[in-house]
């Protein structure tokens, strides 16, 4: 393999046409077809019973004034219904919110009725439920656009549910490649895989990949490196996924990959229905103050992203032109073998996107991590 290096996933996605009609929550427009589409929220609220999240920190690709909303199911334990998006497959993907050591992952999802359903559970470090805010994110595009229109950029997903098996395709509904192939994952040992994306290299120039672990019970899953694989066509991701002790385990996953735009399948900046998108990959753990690898960050509109510590687990990356006071983040720990985690504090536009990482036993760590961000419509 040439070129292999860790940054970490991301969720994908891939689209079919954006439906302009108004959709508000829990009702359907004049055509009540669900969509193939996108969104994310910020849940902040983990104790109510049910909610709206913040206008300015969710999106659905169905239109500017489609509601997305939360419900509390039990402790730890909820429902975020994404308006109108209700076709089957996709990934999704969620980064626990808060300086503690909590974690969140998506369970499940399913289409109901018009609606997407994705479950999300959180749990402690010792893997008790727990109330916790968090940041979650639905895909099921099967066109990857990005800031060039017309333009198909690299890109696609996985949504792993065999975990145990030596070989898997997963059906067509549970990936896409931005090249027409088919994806596979290879288990190569407890809690070890590798997902091979036929095609998507030729036109790769580095890329960001995210891999958030799915199902019930405290795993977490991450991206330890990536890049091209053989044939050289072929990019190849590399994830390891542990136990709430920090073991590796065998665990279903959502990987997404993506190149030069976001990881949704959304168009960029400033197409129509475009979207401010971010990543960068993090890989100098101990610098106070440092520009992230080139190859591996991405921002439109067009800037360069800057990366800062200010203690040990503790960092900061500034892009110089995103809207940080509104969007979607995500983030995890990457190009370590081990069992490191990391989560998102809080972004906003004065500090940027606060980050903490901490070990197996919940100490603050060192250690490389993956981030992206998407906005809101600028255009609509």
């Amino acid at each position: 393999m040439r070129r292999l290096v860790s940054p970490v996933v991301v969720a994908l996605v891939a689209a079919t046409t954006v439906v302009t009609a108004v959709v508000t929550a829990g009702t359907a427009s004049a055509d009540t077809r669900p969509v193939a589409g996108a969104g994310y929220v910020w849940a902040n609220s983990p104790t109510t019973a049910s909610y709206t999240p913040h206008l300015t920190y969710q999106m659905n690709s169905i239109s500017t004034t489609t509601r997305n909303t939360i419900t509390r199911r039990g402790t730890g334990y909820y429902a975020v219904t994404f308006t109108g998006l209700g076709v089957s497959g996709g990934v999704a993907h969620a980064t626990a919110y808060g300086d503690n050591t909590h974690q969140c992952k998506p369970d499940t999802w399913v289409a109901s009725g018009i609606d997407q359903t994705v479950v999300i559970r959180c749990y402690t470090l010792a893997g008790a439920p727990v109330d916790s805010q968090f940041t979650a994110s639905f895909t099921n595009k099967r066109v990857w656009p990005g800031f060039e229109y017309g333009q198909t950029y690299p890109g696609g997903y996985v949504h792993l549910t065999n975990s145990s098996s030596a070989t898997s395709t997963p059906p067509y509904h549970q990936q896409f490649n931005s090249a027409g192939m088919t994806n596979t994952v290879s288990r190569t040992g407890v809690g070890t895989y590798k997902v091979f994306m036929p095609e998507i290299g030729r036109t790769t120039r580095a890329g960001h990949a995210r891999v958030t672990s799915v199902g019930w019970g405290a795993t977490r899953c991450k991206v330890f490196s990536f890049g091209w694989g053989t044939p050289a066509s072929t990019i190849q991701v590399n994830i390891r996924c542990f136990n709430a002790a920090g073991t590796p385990t065998d665990s279903g996953f959502s990987m997404t990959f993506t190149d030069r735009t976001n990881t949704f399948g959304l168009h960029g900046c400033c197409n129509p229905d475009g979207h401010q998108s971010a990543y960068a990959l993090a890989n100098n753990a101990t610098a106070a103050s440092y520009t992230p690898s080139l190859s591996y960050q991405h921002e439109v509109p067009s800037g360069v992203a800057t990366a800062t510590r200010s203690g040990t687990g503790n960092y900061a990356m500034h892009f110089a032109n995103a809207d940080l006071a509104t969007g979607h983040v995500h983030v995890a720990a990457t190009n370590s073998w081990n069992a490191e985690f990391c989560k998102v504090v809080s972004w906003n536009s004065s500090i940027g996107i606060n980050v903490r990482c901490y070990s197996a036993t919940g100490a603050p760590v060192d250690t490389s991590y993956q981030i992206d961000h998407t906005g809101p419509y600028l255009l609509g």
